[in-house]
């Protein structure tokens, strides 16, 4: 587990230089503005996202439940950042025209959110297995692994549904804030 988060946060740090490389003849001011709106409202969404997930049993105490959501909420929190940057980046190279941007903004809202709820999920489910003392089968019939791995996919499953009106409301008002 150690190993797959250390991949994760060098795969991310590699991929930060070379987000501000598109949008080189668009007015620098409005893609600041953009870059910068989305990344932000990425991380609060994300932010959002992992402070109510909580997939503990009810009644147990506070501090188990701080535990979970803490650090799934900063690692949603990053995760959304990154992958709203990522969407604006594709969004200031593509120009996408007021009637195709709905439909960009679908598939990458769904895409960006899919990988922000699959890590969600996952390492929630990864942190209250082991920390929680649930009743039994309150997990379900899965062992480890599995849940983790049931996790990630749901957490991609609702993410990218989540995603979907997100993206398809958010790229329009770029593309008519941009001038595309």
């Amino acid at each position: 587990m150690k190993r797959i988060r250390a991949v994760i946060c060098v795969l991310m740090m590699a991929l930060i230089p070379g987000l501000s490389v598109s949008g080189n003849d668009l007015p620098a001011e409005k893609v600041e503005r953009v870059r910068t709106g989305m990344t932000i409202f990425g991380a609060i969404l994300g932010l959002g996202i992992g402070s109510v997930l909580n997939p503990s049993p009810p009644g147990i105490p506070l501090s188990s439940a701080l535990r979970i959501v803490i650090p799934v909420a900063a690692t949603a929190a990053a995760t959304g950042a990154l992958a709203s940057r990522w969407i604006a980046e594709v969004i200031l190279a593509r120009r996408p025209s007021i009637l195709l941007s709905p439909f960009l903004g679908a598939g990458l809202g769904a895409a960006g959110s899919a990988v922000v709820g699959g890590i969600s999920f996952a390492l929630a489910a990864a942190i209250a297995i082991p920390t929680v003392e649930a009743p039994e089968g309150w997990w379900g019939r899965f062992n480890y692994p599995q849940a983790v791995g049931m996790g990630f996919l749901a957490g991609g499953f609702w993410g990218g549904l989540l995603g979907i009106p997100l993206g398809a409301l958010s790229v329009p008002i770029i593309s008519l804030y941009m001038g595309f």
